[in-house]
């Protein structure tokens, strides 16, 4: 008897904090695309970010109390207990070999990540492990339609999500942290209490 195929979506990032852009493009994608799964993977060593990152332990419990009430998602530390710079290639390639040959895999990704995929290490081989969701603001097909004629035959592995337009970024949220500023109906409770607890981001 032949498994039934398994189709999991993989949200990586640095989550530096989570929000709920983040969540809110997971649960969308999860519905769009029948997704058994989304597995929400923090990069210890994000390798385009910058230097104002906090360490790679509170930004995994964050993105672990911000999915405990959604079964549907999950949390890897795979980057975690990676030495050097997190590369998506590696990450699929783990999964790949935990979850086996009958699992399709979907990357999920923001408009600014599906335009740099041509300047991407390993796309090639990514785009044969996986296929990637654009998660896009509602009639903006154009902002990565280049980057999907760009790759030829292979675009056909990149989907367009349109979500509601939700101006958040973690920028923006660490700014407001540090201000003093409102991060209400931003962030999840949890996550907010978490920074709190732990006394982050000036908070």
């Amino acid at each position: 008897m032949v498994d039934k195929e398994k189709r999991i979506g993989i949200l990586g990032g640095t989550f530096n904090p989570i929000h709920l852009g983040h969540l809110m493009i997971a649960e969308m994608a999860l519905e769009a695309f029948y997704l058994n799964r989304v597995i929400f993977v923090p990069a210890k060593e994000p390798p385009h970010k910058d230097t104002d990152v906090i360490d790679a332990k509170h930004r995994l419990d964050m993105v672990q109390v911000a999915v405990l009430d959604n079964p549907n998602f999950v949390v890897s530390d795979v980057e975690m207990k990676r030495d050097g710079k997190s590369y998506t290639i590696d990450t699929l390639r783990y999964f790949r070999e935990v979850y086996g040959a009958n699992t399709k895999f979907f990357f999920i990704a923001g408009t600014d990540t599906i335009q740099s995929l041509p300047s991407w290490k390993y796309i090639e081989d990514l785009l044969d492990i996986c296929e990637f969701i654009g998660a896009i603001r509602p009639g903006a097909t154009d902002d990565i339609g280049e980057t999907i004629e760009w790759f030829g035959q292979r675009g056909s592995r990149i989907h367009i999500l349109e979500v509601p337009e939700m101006k958040l970024s973690a920028t923006d949220l660490r700014y407001r942290l540090r201000h003093g500023l409102s991060t209400r109906y931003m962030l999840p409770r949890l996550v907010y209490q978490y920074i709190k607890d732990h006394k982050m981001y000036g908070v």
